[in-house]
């Protein structure tokens, strides 16, 4: 019954959705890869069918396999009313998949730069390193996505050493800057 339910999420099918959770399926329930029905929602948007989940006491920060919750694959997504949605209702936007990456690293990725701001009001953490010590800051510089920088620059008192030591050895070494534009190289992060 479960999988039917991962169908009708992933196929926007609110009336079997509706269906489902009143028969009793439980809304937690993940299929092999750990994927749940709310993972399936928050990847394709349904921000109805989330609304039906959670009011079915979904767990907002159940991970699959790979550690990611329903807001991870909402922000992969940029689906900006299931992230609203989701924090709103208490998502943890500091929970890392299996990688030691955030919701805020796939929104610094993707370069959505209105998402990388909701989620850092949310209290998503700027310092949060990966499993390979890269924070979001150095995501951004690396990606060359300029206003990224500037908004996490804008959160400088909460820039953790361990960026700005990156973005120095970037700035005093010789590793290829070629994508980096000059400007950030030139910024004073460290002052």
């Amino acid at each position: 019954m479960n999988s039917n339910l991962i169908k009708a999420c992933k196929k926007g099918n609110v009336k079997q959705v509706i269906k489902l959770l009143k028969a009793g399926v439980d809304p937690n329930q993940a299929d092999n890869d750990g994927n749940t029905p709310l993972i399936n929602a928050a990847r394709h948007g349904r921000s109805i069918i989330e609304k039906l989940l959670l009011e079915a006491e979904a767990d907002l920060n159940q991970a699959n396999n790979d550690g990611e919750i329903p807001l991870y694959h909402a922000t992969d997504e940029s689906h900006l009313e299931t992230i609203k949605l989701l924090l709103k209702a208490g998502a943890d936007p500091n929970q890392a998949n299996n990688n030691g990456e955030t919701p805020l690293y796939y929104a610094v990725y993707h370069e959505y730069l209105e998402i990388v701001e909701l989620l850092l009001k949310a209290g998503a953490d700027p310092n949060q390193a990966d499993n390979n010590g890269y924070t979001p800051l150095v995501w951004a510089i690396y990606g060359g996505h300029l206003e990224i920088v500037k908004l996490l620059k804008s959160y400088k008192n909460k820039i953790s050493s361990l960026s700005l030591l990156c973005l120095r050895t970037i700035h005093k070494s010789q590793i290829n800057t070629d994508n980096i534009p000059s400007m950030i190289l030139e910024w004073d992060f460290y002052q």
